[in-house]
């Protein structure tokens, strides 16, 4: 008989074990002279980050297996997860103990790295350094600083660009810089440990999610929280969307014990942080009218949820004392300009063609343009999500939503990925599961090095290095992954007895 394989599951131990080890081979490679996956400024962390060596000789070889070792280690992380995750789905009733555990030792190489694949956090620390000197972030560019430390190390694309982040995040940054005495390796601490704040504040309100709509609690855990797209991407590079994130999810999971007034303080501090996270308001409001039978009537509830989010983010807007020109820079992160991004390359594809057609200089008009109707189609798109969402599933409407604005917004980062998938992995089975994992996985991978990183090493151990890895992927897929994606062979129906026929 043509029968699967099973796939026997990996012990938790086990799992958790190796997923340590390969944070900690993501701590030693990123620390290697000359990763392109930190900033390698002098004085950018504590250790590890120097000027690059020149591409020659042993310093091209040390770069080199230090890239080899962080991609290592995130295969490794990314496997052990899968298998917490294959593990625990076949055992539904473990408890929460485990996966913390394993969650705190994954953290603890993440939290000594210097920020990842991402230098946003100087530029937190610049504007808070900013709002801390009485400069209005919104008004002027970190390059008001004039220079110093905390300007040398924000990435030149954003020196010249206001803030786009919320009075509260931005009031926040400023009281982060000032407790630091004004050191930049101290507040970019304090940046994490603020990322930190919010991841443990997923972790809290996933399980409380799952256990609202009757789902594991331990593997809505281990897919939310023990993702590396979320310990290394999010939590590494102290993105502020960790805190955003952290605060929509408790807010929401408040609201789901019936809570909704403390629910809607959270998310409107969420989305002062940044604003996407308003959405979560009108989820709520819709919740909050499941009970009223009358369409009217729950529509009424979810303008006073929305309104009564927004009333609260205008007293935090004048409480900070930093005005409402933050809204003007909302448009800031859409100066990169990117194919990857859809509604940019559908712009781009149009302006070429134009210029084709002889009406050329109108390429940003085209790309403007596209990414309004794309906003606009993300709207429309998740007011039909929360409307259906007693078919489509009210936290599934809540997660497609916030990844629709990702993938149909202006610009798409690797973290911004995150916003659906932890209230994806709630509820998440079958190919929702399965593309929650594989987006994953790629978006672990997106801060890819360019030649100049790559090149000057021994051809030899190159290839030696490179094969490794790539042996390890391979071998990995078809012996635990390619069994559990084999579809499974359908059962030939039970022979029916001669008494069997049709009843009258």
């Amino acid at each position: 008989m043509n029968r699967r394989r099973s796939v026997l599951p990996v012990p938790l131990a086990v799992s958790g074990a190796a997923g340590f080890v390969g944070s900690v081979c993501v701590l030693l490679g990123v620390l290697q002279a000359g990763s392109p996956f930190a900033a390698g400024n002098a004085g950018a962390w504590f250790f590890g980050t120097v000027a690059a060596p020149p591409a020659s000789g042993v310093s091209a070889n040390d770069r080199l297996f230090g890239i080899v070792l962080v991609y290592a280690g995130v295969v490794v992380m990314l496997a052990s997860w899968f298998e917490l995750v294959r593990a625990l789905r076949r055992a539904p009733g473990t408890g929460l103990g485990p996966p913390v555990a394993i969650a705190a030792a994954w953290a603890a190489p993440v939290l000594f790295m210097p920020p990842l694949f991402s230098r946003d956090v100087y530029s937190y620390a610049a504007q808070g350094d900013m709002v801390s000197r009485g400069i209005n972030p919104y008004v002027h560019a970190p390059s008001a600083l004039g220079g110093g430390p905390f300007l040398s190390l924000v990435d030149p694309l954003w020196r010249h660009a206001p803030a786009p982040y919320g009075p509260a995040w931005e009031r926040l940054s400023g009281w982060i810089v000032g407790l630091s005495g004004h050191d930049v390796l101290a507040a970019v601490v304090g940046f994490r440990l603020a990322a930190l704040v919010g991841v443990v504040l997923i972790a809290w309100g996933v399980p409380v999610l799952a256990r609202s709509v009757g789902r594991s609690g331990s593997v809505a855990f281990t897919l939310a929280v023990l993702n590396p797209l979320v310990l290394l991407v999010l939590l590494g590079g102290a993105h502020n969307d960790a805190l955003m994130l952290g605060l929509l999810v408790a807010g929401c999971a408040l609201a789901r014990r019936n809570h909704v007034l403390a629910g809607l303080v959270l998310c409107a501090l969420a989305a002062e942080v940044k604003v996407p996270a308003l959405l979560g308001a009108a989820c709520i409001g819709w919740w909050w009218g499941a009970a009223v039978p009358d369409l009217r009537r729950r529509v009424t509830r979810v303008a006073a949820a929305v309104l009564a989010a927004a009333g609260l983010m205008v007293v935090i807007g004048a409480v900070s004392g930093l005005g409402w020109r933050w809204l003007n820079g909302l448009s800031n992160p859409g100066v990169v300009v990117s194919w990857l991004d859809p509604a940019t390359a559908v712009g781009l594809l149009l302006g070429h063609a134009a210029a084709a057609a002889g009406y050329s200089g109108h390429a940003a008009g085209f790309v403007q343009g596209s990414r309004a109707v794309f906003l606009g189609a993300a709207t429309v798109a998740s007011v039909g999500l929360i409307v259906r969402s007693h078919r489509v599933g009210e936290l599934e409407a809540l997660g497609w939503s916030l990844l629709l604005f990702v993938v149909l917004g202006p610009v798409v980062w690797p973290w911004y990925e995150t916003w659906g998938f932890v209230f994806l992995a709630v509820v998440a089975e079958g190919w929702t599961l399965r593309l929650l994992l594989a987006l994953s996985a790629v978006a672990c991978f997106a801060d890819v090095p360019g030649a100049r990183a790559l090149g000057g090493a021994s051809p030899v151990f190159a290839a030696f290095c490179w094969a490794c890895v790539l042996g390890g992927v391979g071998a990995y897929t078809v012996a635990r992954l390619l069994p559990s994606l084999a579809p499974r062979p359908v059962r030939p129906p039970e022979p029916r007895s001669a008494s069997a026929g049709i009843r009258t």
